[in-house]
């Protein structure tokens, strides 16, 4: 219970007559002060008693028209009070608390007043959230001022209704290979070696009604066209997310860049992940170096946590500093290597391969951050690496270490020629760049238990291919 201004006014007023009536002796003075203070204890009396009674009657509903929704998305809060009983009582305010996620899109407060007479009242605001993530509306905020406004008490109730607020949808993403799109759905996965308790029954054709699960990345990607394999029961493997999120990530426009793309890839597999049961973890690499890990599990706060973690990735600064190659995370002690400036592009891959010691190379966030990852991430049985082609031999030494110890790597590569802002202007050169990532792309296929895939906005991949067209056609006219 919280006094308020006026009942200590009131209170000084009886101590002004007590001290009047000693200073006077003026008995008068001092019954006028007993009466005002008895007043005050019998008011507190009722207050105490009707808070109670309000307590025990009010019934607070608050809710909210969505659970799910994108940022920008405006949904419907709607906050009811009730009170049992025809009885008079004292006014009662409830104040709704809502996020400060949540933005009002009017003036208008959300909080409804119950008069002394009154049983029930409402009101609905509208409310537009911006901010990624699970927001949850706080109980409300109940106050309860007695008649003569000497008296406030306060408490929470009523329910507390939650919104899960996603970012916009990318739309279409290409998921394929050499302009083709193979897959509609991706995080879908087999099983393979001795991972799992998984029995392969035969490969056949992809027919309209098959379940996505049971996609096989290498026969699809071998034959061109998407095929599944039945199996007598499921498997249960571990599954790592690597995910690139440094400088050359964020290219693109807003909302549509090449790490919005590959965290829509990466999200589906967590989210296929979740609902097998299979363990998940993951590492994000930025120009600093390692920005996130958490090793496979399969509990409810793992899948919760790698969703909030590629929700909230944005590309890094290349400027931010870069990590000191000089130890690793497990604090053992690592060579560095690659400096020389005769070291020769086999020489590099080669020592992806070195098991002797472990070496680290200067500059290549990527592959030193998977190299000193702890032993659950680089030995998953599948790894998935989201990354571009900036730096093709980094990400070929980086496929080259995880293959050494996963049971499958899937690497999923966003063409940089896709995502620049002058691609429909672009040069004749537009489609020959292309051409050497989709190169680039079939030689990492080629390594043993590797597939690769490009992401890409559909209509640029649809404008690269029709480009290449049109050459052609010129060439036969020529």
């Amino acid at each position: 219970m919280r006094l308020t201004r006026r009942f200590w006014l009131t209170a000084g007023v009886a101590l002004c007559l007590v001290l009047g009536g000693w200073l006077l002796d003026s008995t008068p003075l001092f019954v006028a002060a007993a009466g005002l203070l008895g007043w005050i204890l019998a008011m507190q009396a009722v207050f105490v008693r009707s808070v109670t009674r309000i307590e025990r009657a009010l019934s607070v509903d608050q809710s909210l028209d969505r659970s799910r929704v994108t940022t920008g998305t405006e949904t419907t809060f709607r906050l009811a009070a009730a009170i049992d009983g025809a009885s008079p009582h004292f006014p009662v305010t409830i104040r709704a608390n809502v996020p400060v996620a949540a933005e009002r899109a009017s003036a208008t407060e959300p909080l409804v007043t119950l008069a002394r007479t009154q049983a029930e009242s409402s009101i609905t605001v509208p409310l537009t959230w911006e901010t990624v993530g699970d927001h949850t509306v706080d109980e409300a905020t109940v106050s309860v001022r007695d008649a003569a406004g000497l008296f406030v008490q306060s408490f929470d109730a009523g329910s507390t209704p939650s919104v899960t607020v996603e970012a916009p949808s990318l739309g279409p993403v290409h998921v394929g290979q050499s302009g083709e799109r193979l897959l509609r759905g991706v995080g879908e996965h087999e099983s393979r070696g001795s991972q799992g308790g998984l029995s392969a029954e035969e490969i056949r054709k992809y027919v309209p009604g098959d379940a996505m699960k049971y996609v096989d990345w290498k026969a699809t990607a071998r034959l061109n066209e998407p095929h599944v394999r039945e199996y007598e029961a499921e498997s249960n493997r571990q599954t790592v997310l690597v995910v690139d999120h440094r400088t050359t990530m964020g290219d693109g426009p807003a909302g549509r860049t090449k790490l919005d793309h590959l965290r829509a890839v990466a999200s589906a597999i967590r989210q296929r992940a979740d609902a097998d049961r299979d363990p998940i973890g993951y590492l994000t690499v930025g120009d600093s170096g390692v920005t996130g890990t958490m090793s496979p599990a399969a509990r409810p706060e793992a899948y919760e946590s790698c969703h909030h973690h590629l929700t909230d990735l944005s590309p890094t600064d290349s400027e931010a500093g870069t990590q000191s190659p000089a130890t690793t995370r497990g604090g053992g002690p690592v060579t560095v290597t690659g400096g020389d400036p005769t070291l020769t592009e086999m020489d590099r891959v080669l020592l992806s391969y070195q098991d002797r010691q472990r070496t680290l190379l200067p500059d290549e966030q990527l592959y030193n951050g998977f190299r000193s990852a702890r032993h659950e991430i680089r030995n998953a049985d599948l790894v998935v690496i989201c990354s571009d082609d900036t730096d093709p031999g980094e990400l070929r030494e980086t496929v080259g270490l995880a293959r050494r110890n996963a049971t499958e790597v899937v690497v999923f590569l966003t063409p940089s020629v896709a995502f620049e802002d002058d691609l429909l202007a672009a040069t004749d050169d537009a489609y020959e760049r292309y051409r050497r990532f989709d190169q680039f792309r079939r030689e990492l296929c080629e390594m043993d238990a590797v597939t690769a895939y490009e992401v890409a906005p559909p209509d640029r991949i649809e404008s690269l291919l029709s480009r290449s067209a049109s050459d052609s056609r010129r060439g036969e006219v020529a």
